[in-house]
């Protein structure tokens, strides 16, 4: 198989995001699209110029045409629609977050490992330029020891539809959108031993269920602590963009949080432009699933790998009932 067609389950705005990256794609794969209205996966399929339209998940998983599937609905459908593609034999994409809790990633688990089909997490900050630039400096010493990592994204987020639905989000903003910089957090700083988190006891309309401004707590395996603030509710004027810093015992990194720059003073100063181009992560996310469709490389971004962010997320979420830390397992699940 030299040139998969992969069926993107959803029309809706992520959908459009990773069809438009998935152009400069075009000679590693096809997109078809499937949607529970015939009508608007042919209105995809003749935007983006695709292999195919399906008016069922269900069609479109029984397709000999298709050869994997990407499972771009809400999180609250994963565990539905990455059956239907498991028991069809396809390898799938899932969308982040990948399930609303840890009971509902065990069901996606057992039926990928029951019908052997391999599944990745979309989650495209595992595969940013700006993670591999931090790594780089802090594996070659240039800071020494991580003490601390700070990592800070705040704005302002208006919702509507399935994300105003307590039981469809399972969560708040954490979950929803924070994963991601839960994923960098601690693809940086390594397995979590701990977790604490805290709110504004704040009266304001607030922009998810659960939460929308939270403070994340973390101590590491590696003797490092971790803080994360994340909101969607904190007013940023300096264009959305955000600081985040990375302090060691020889020096420090301070980065732009989407990855634009970062700056190295410690053993060596070095200002770094990890990657314009796929600042990201998207092209890489979509070029490595289309490696584990036709056999060339297996799953990096695994279930494994979701299933350690999405215990730290609830951890944190114990933790604010409870008011305590909440200790984790060296793999980030609950102890």
């Amino acid at each position: 198989m030299t040139r998969p067609t992969i069926c993107m389950l959803g029309c809706g705005k992520i959908t459009r995001l990773h069809s438009t990256v998935a152009r400069t794609l075009r000679r590693r794969f096809r997109l078809a699209y499937a949607s529970r209205s015939l009508e608007r996966a042919m209105a995809y399929n003749r935007q983006y110029r695709g292999a195919g339209a399906f008016g069922s998940y269900e069609d479109a998983c029984s397709s000999p045409e298709v050869d994997a599937v990407f499972v771009c609905t809400p999180h609250a459908c994963h565990v539905d629609h990455v059956t239907l593609a498991a028991e069809a034999g396809k390898p799938t994409l899932v969308e982040k977050p990948v399930t609303r809790t840890l009971d509902e990633w065990q069901q996606i688990r057992d039926v990928t490992t029951r019908h052997r089909t391999p599944c990745m997490v979309a989650e495209n900050y595992f595969f940013k330029p700006l993670l591999r630039t931090i790594r780089f400096h802090l594996e070659r010493g240039d800071i020494g020891h991580p003490l601390f990592v700070e990592i800070n994204k705040t704005g302002i987020s208006r919702n509507t539809g399935w994300r105003t639905d307590p039981d469809l989000m399972g969560g708040g903003a954490l979950l929803e959108g924070g994963v991601h910089w839960v994923n960098l957090l601690l693809e940086i700083a390594g397995p979590p031993r701990e977790v604490l988190a805290a709110r504004p006891d704040v009266d304001y309309p607030r922009a998810a269920p659960f939460e929308d401004n939270l403070e994340v707590l973390v101590r590491f395996a590696s003797g490092a602590v971790g803080k994360l603030l994340h909101s969607w509710r904190t007013h940023n004027r300096i264009f959305g963009l955000s600081t985040s810093k990375i302090y060691g015992t020889e020096g420090n990194i301070t980065f732009e949080s989407n990855g634009i720059w970062a700056l190295v003073l410690g053993r060596r100063t070095r200002i770094r432009i990890p990657g314009l181009l796929d600042i990201m992560g998207y092209r890489s996310m979509l070029k490595a699933f289309a490696d584990v469709v036709t056999g060339a490389a297996p799953v990096s971004m695994s279930l494994e790998v979701a299933r350690r962010d999405l215990a730290l997320i609830d951890g944190a979420y114990r933790s604010l009932e409870s008011g305590r830390w909440e200790v984790l397992s060296a793999a980030g699940s609950p102890s």
